[in-house]
């Protein structure tokens, strides 16, 4: 036992010396546990009470060149390992671990993850290029498909050219959701009738392609009969097929929902400083907004809410842009998507983030630590990124307080301040997750939660400043007279009489404040203030090394107080500089 001082209290710490256990010990007791802690999307348990992925057929744990035993899921660990599923009768004589890897490539399998996604990567491009084609390869695909084979073997396929009738994106995703297949395009992004799958590399290749057309003709088929539906109708019709899908209990379907959406984007439109031109073509897109969830193609991918608006408003003959913000509506949809690139796209894109956010929150759909149903986190982080991204001048609250106008249950003012709260922690986390000190994005939401643009710039410019001499001096500079005017009691509030001034000291400060508050507003920008601030450093230094503020005359103290408060208010509305280091 032993003491030690943590600050001002002494604590008493025990050291205690545990007997050293053989890595085989530790390795035998743990394992079964680390193995049932594996997590997968999806589980099931294979008559043991494990959950797992697949049924564990074999084990193979070494340590070194011994057999590390222990059961799990009815299995022993063993010194061989079985090879690929379909050879059922090869074992692999495995010696020790420092053999493994070697043993497993000599068999044809890539135990090594990167190794496969390499190999896959470089065969399914020679395959394609053996068609004069470009594979379209998605990392998240990818992920998917290295994990589906340990041996792999791309096959390349093909289908009846008649299906590239359909949609691109309709045939890419009947490949890449429910197939796991590569799709295949030429030079300019056509899409090719090819594919390609990959499979072990002990299956016969003619059996895996014969195989995979016949599956993928089948999907096809389904996703033809689906579009056709679709097809036979009107686009806008569909929208009136949203009174069938409910948005949410209290605030009604998804067409009670985009008809809020329909009558708030013109608002948001002109609050955000819209041309009236632009107005029409928000309110003629926001009637089609959504209308693709009640289409038979979306209701089997649901991924392709969006695209499919897109795709069906132009087969409709409605213009470009148009088509364009029904795909933009839906954007970003997870981090790292891309954003609106239209105006039109993004005001309706906003429009229906706001009217989520406060609907849900008025509902008592919050968030709590570990449940978000809604995903209204996520829908709050793309809200961010749309009001950096739109650049403009947007008031957050004010657009907060219209899409509560419209909700068809009452929102308060309390809900309103949550929901600002809300958006606001998820800027702060947006811009920390482009590495900025968490103190400079503080201080500056402190005074400009409101304007999420004009925020964003301030957060940057602030923290390139951090690194400079200039920041340090002017925190320090309004340090002073903000620490001596908290929480005194005296009338602080009061107007500042030059004619009770006493030293040249208060008379030139005076007159710097005068000079400064005719050049400070809310709107300027952060490196401008701290620039036009650097001029109170010196008639600060001078003030208070030759003037007591706390002086017996209470006309005289009552005035000099007065006149600090004012020059520690400047910075409101732009920055709080009392989070900042030094201050």
């Amino acid at each position: 036992m032993y003491r030690r001082a943590e600050g001002k209290t002494e604590y008493v710490y025990v050291r205690l010396v545990e007997p050293a256990l053989l890595a085989f010990e530790v390795l035998s007791e743990e394992l079964p546990e680390i193995i049932a802690s594996i997590s997968f999307p999806k589980s099931m348990r294979w008559n043991s009470d494990v959950a797992f992925s697949r049924p564990i057929r074999w084990i193979l744990a070494l340590h070194g060149g011994v057999v590390l035993p222990f059961i799990i899921c009815c299995t022993y660990s063993t010194l061989g390992n079985k090879s690929l599923m379909n050879c059922f009768n090869k074992i692999l004589q495995i010696l020790d671990a420092e053999t493994y890897a070697d043993v497993m490539q000599d068999a044809g399998i890539l135990a090594d993850v990167e190794h496969r996604k390499k190999t896959i990567t470089e065969n399914s491009n020679n395959l394609a290029r053996s068609v004069h084609g470009h594979i379209v390869m998605k990392s998240d695909l990818l992920d998917e498909v290295v994990n589906l084979v340990e041996a792999p073997l791309p096959v390349l396929g093909k289908f009846d050219e008649s299906f590239l009738e359909l949609p691109k994106e309709l045939l890419i995703m009947v490949m890449q959701k429910h197939q796991k297949y590569f799709a295949m395009t030429d030079e300019n992004g056509k899409l090719l009738p090819y594919f390609v799958t990959v499979a072990n590399g002990s299956i016969d290749d003619r059996i895996v392609r014969k195989g995979n057309e016949a599956v993928l003709r089948a999907r096809f088929e389904d996703a033809k009969f689906f579009y056709e539906m679709d097809t036979n109708r009107k686009f806008s019709e569909f929208r009136t097929q949203l009174k069938g899908i409910l948005f949410h209990e209290k605030l009604g379907t998804m067409l009670d929902k985009m008809t809020r959406v329909q009558n708030l984007a013109g608002e948001v439109g002109l609050s955000f400083g819209i041309s009236e031109g632009k107005l029409k073509v928000i309110q003629d897109a926001a009637s089609l907004a959504m209308a693709d969830l009640a289409t038979a193609v979306v209701a089997e991918f649901t991924s392709l809410s969006g695209t499919m608006a897109r795709h069906y408003a132009l087969r409709d003959g409605y213009s470009k842009e148009i088509a364009e913000a029904l795909f933009e509506i839906s954007l970003p949809r997870f981090s790292g998507d891309m954003l609106p690139k239209t105006e039109v796209g993004t005001i309706l894109a906003i429009t229906d983030r706001l009217d989520s956010i406060v609907g849900l929150f008025a509902a008592g759909c919050q968030p709590r630590s570990s449940n978000d149903p809604f995903g209204l986190r996520r829908i709050s982080y793309g809200l961010v990124q749309l009001l950096v991204e739109i650049d403009r001048n947007v008031d957050l609250r004010q657009a907060l307080e219209l899409a509560a106008a419209v909700q068809p249950i009452e929102v308060d003012v309390r809900t309103i301040n949550d929901v600002h709260q809300f958006v606001t922690r998820r800027l702060e986390q947006f811009l920390m997750d482009k590495g900025i000190n968490p103190e400079v994005i503080r201080s500056v939401l402190s005074e400009r939660s409101r304007r999420p643009g004009l925020a964003t710039k301030s957060v940057y410019k602030l923290e390139s400043l951090s690194k400079g001499e200039l920041l340090p001096k002017v925190v320090e500079a309004y340090s002073r007279p903000t620490r001596i005017v908290r929480g005194k009691d005296a009338d602080v509030d009061a107007e500042v009489d030059d004619q009770a001034f006493e030293t040249n000291e208060e008379k030139a400060l005076w007159s710097t404040f005068l000079s400064l508050r005719s050049k400070i507003h809310t709107d300027m920008e952060v490196d401008d203030f701290v620039e036009a601030s650097s001029v109170l450093v010196e008639p600060l230094e001078d003030f208070f090394n030759e003037v007591f503020v706390m002086v017996d005359d209470e006309r005289v103290r009552t005035n000099r107080l007065a006149l600090l408060k004012k020059i520690a208010e400047l910075p409101r509305g732009i920055v709080d500089l009392s989070v900042l280091p030094g201050f």
